[in-house]
């Protein structure tokens, strides 16, 4: 089995620049549709922010499951 680095645990992180918030979320997932779930809570909760990105990486044996919104 090879090793790989991963997320131990949910973490939030904030910086402004130039008057502009940006807001990172890293969650651990093991479904595209864990990954939805999250997605959809941050952009519920962020209802009002100007731009939404989200990726996710999801690696099961030789296949991998990916998306950018």
């Amino acid at each position: 089995m090879e090793k790989f680095k991963t997320i131990s645990s949910n973490v939030t992180a904030e910086i402004t620049e130039k008057k502009s918030k940006f807001i990172a979320h890293v969650f651990y997932v093991e479904t595209p549709e864990e990954a939805d779930k999250y997605i959809k809570q941050i952009k519920k909760r962020y209802h009002d922010a100007k731009h939404n990105v989200f990726a996710y990486a999801i690696e099961t044996g030789d296949r991998r499951n990916c998306c950018k919104i």
